[in-house]
This record gives C-alpha cells, sequence and structure tokens, in this order.
C-alpha cells in the first residue's frame, strides 16, 4: 500500500496554535476538495519531542520544544495505484499548484516542506 509522507514547517513568527488551526481547518479542507476521492485514510502527527530517549541526546537541529524542526507529519494513505498516479497528475495542474502554494504561504515554510512517497511493510513485529 502507497503512503504519501508530508513534513511540515510552521512559518517563522507564527505560533504552532495558529500553524495548527490553520492547516487543519483551512488547508486541509482545500486539499480533500481536489485529492480527497484518492484518500483512503489521512493522519495528521504533531512531534513535540522527539529527543533521542535512551541516550538524551536531542537534536542539534530541533524546533519547538526541542523536539523537531517539522512541526507536522502528514501521512496519506492512497487508495491504489491508479489514484496515485491521479494524484501526481492533480499535483502536476498549475492551477491546483497555485491554490496550494498561495494557502501555504500562509501558515508554512514551503522550502522546508519535503514529501515522498513510501511503501507500507508489514513483517515482524518488535516482540515477535
Amino acid at each position: 500500500m502507497k503512503k504519501m509522507i508530508v513534513f511540515i514547517k510552521k512559518k517563522e513568527g507564527m505560533t504552532f496554535e495558529d500553524f495548527r488551526n490553520h492547516y487543519e481547518n483551512v488547508h486541509v479542507p482545500l486539499c480533500g476538495e481536489r485529492i480527497g476521492h484518492l484518500i483512503q485514510d489521512f493522519r495528521r502527527y504533531y512531534p513535540q519531542n522527539l529527543n533521542n530517549l535512551y541516550h538524551g541526546r536531542s537534536d542539534a537541529h530541533a524546533g519547538r520544544e526541542g523536539g523537531t524542526s517539522y512541526d507536522a507529519i502528514a501521512v496519506y494513505t492512497i487508495k491504489n495505484e491508479k489514484a496515485l498516479e491521479e494524484l501526481v497528475k492533480i499535483g502536476k495542474d498549475p492551477e491546483f499548484k497555485r491554490i496550494l502554494s498561495e494557502d501555504e504561504e500562509r501558515f508554512c515554510d514551503r522550502a522546508a516542506t519535503r514529501e515522498g512517497v513510501a511503501d507500507e511493510f508489514f513483517g515482524p513485529g518488535l516482540n515477535g
């Protein structure tokens, strides 16, 4: 199963609360209108503390609260290969790109955003 993973950093000077509010209440619905039909599941994670729990080290590039340089991680489960192809096609559409980039300028550091597709793998668990 294909996953699209997006790492998002809030816009400089914006509070985390304002970032999260805009992302959840404006940006997510904006994207949902255009690509929601291609997505099976959509989850957002807001890292708060990604210090090395075992060795006491922290990320030298840590962002808010010493956690991470990213304020949100979005994971999209894409329905199938055909949906992935359509998602890529929509992503290249100039009007879609314009709408998204205009909104992203309001709440995130677009230059820091990273995204990509990953295969989900189910192998042996940690407990055997």
